[in-house]
């Protein structure tokens, strides 16, 4: 079998939505883009297969690694996270001194304990939602 390349952005499209491309396919592809360090990418071509054991790896490693964008990203999917895995995320996220991906994971978690922790390095940070003003 040939080795998967990565494709195009319409290449991309046409993966993701023609019903002629099998599931095979799409694995091979999303493991390239995975080896090619571009793990945003190949969960795009997973939707509708939230059970794929592939993307439980990718969750480890987004708890592994703190990275709040993939473990969001995982959960929109359909992957199911546990408040235990957004903490697990969070610390991560933490101990790299990625002071926002811990906020997003301990807000998500409603750790409060986590959030205090985060928000004494966050000082400038603000939710820009303006205020109702009757």
């Amino acid at each position: 079998m040939a080795r998967a390349t990565i494709p195009d952005a319409l290449g991309m499209r046409h993966l993701k939505y023609d019903p002629q491309v099998t599931p095979a396919q799409r694995d091979a592809v999303a493991d390239a883009l995975r080896a090619a360090g571009r793990t945003p990418e190949a969960l795009l071509l997973y939707d509708g297969r939230a059970d794929h054991p592939a993307l439980r790896g990718d969750l480890e490693k987004a708890k592994a690694g703190g990275v709040a964008f993939l473990l969001f990203a995982l959960r929109k999917l359909g992957v199911p996270v546990t408040e235990d895995d957004l903490r697990a995320c969070g610390a991560a996220a933490e101990a790299k001194e990625r002071w926002y991906d811990a906020f997003r994971c301990y807000e998500a978690a409603s750790d409060a304990a986590g959030l205090e922790r985060v928000r004494a390095q966050l000082p400038g940070y603000k939710v820009a939602v303006p205020e109702n003003k009757k």
